[in-house]
C-alpha cells in the first residue's frame, strides 16, 4: 500500500511540474516573433523602434523593462483595468486584438532591448 501511495505522489508530482515547464515555456515568449508584433501593432510609433519612446514625457521608455512587468500591463490595458490616458488611450483599443501569445511575444522582445 506504501509503494502505492509513493508511486502516485510522484506521479503527481511529475504531472505538475511538467505542466509548470509547459506554462513556463509558453510565458517566455518569442523574441523574433515579438519584434515583428512590436512592429506591426504600430508601438513603434510611440515607444520607438528600440523602446526608447519618441516622447519619454507622454510615452514610457520600454527598454530595460522586463518581460513579466510588460506582460501584466499588456494585460491589465487589454482587459480594461488599467486605462490609458490621453494619447494613451490606444493601448485600450490595440491590447484588444493581441492574443496571449503576442504578448508574451511582444513582452519577450521588450525584455531583450536591454
Amino acid at each position: 500500500m506504501e509503494k502505492k501511495m509513493l508511486k502516485h505522489t510522484l506521479l503527481i508530482m511529475a504531472s505538475a511540474a511538467m505542466a509548470s515547464a509547459s506554462i513556463s515555456a509558453l510565458a517566455e515568449g518569442d523574441a523574433a516573433a515579438g519584434k515583428a508584433d512590436f512592429t506591426k501593432n504600430g508601438c513603434v510609433a510611440c515607444h520607438g523602434a528600440e523602446g526608447q519612446s519618441v516622447n519619454p514625457a507622454m510615452f514610457p521608455v520600454l527598454k530595460g523593462k522586463d518581460a513579466d512587468y510588460i506582460s501584466k500591463q499588456l494585460h491589465a490595458f487589454k482587459s480594461g483595468e488599467r486605462k490609458g490616458q490621453g494619447p494613451g488611450m490606444i493601448m485600450n483599443q490595440n491590447t484588444k486584438k493581441l492574443s496571449d501569445n503576442d504578448i508574451a511575444n511582444i513582452a519577450a522582445f521588450i525584455e531583450s532591448l536591454k
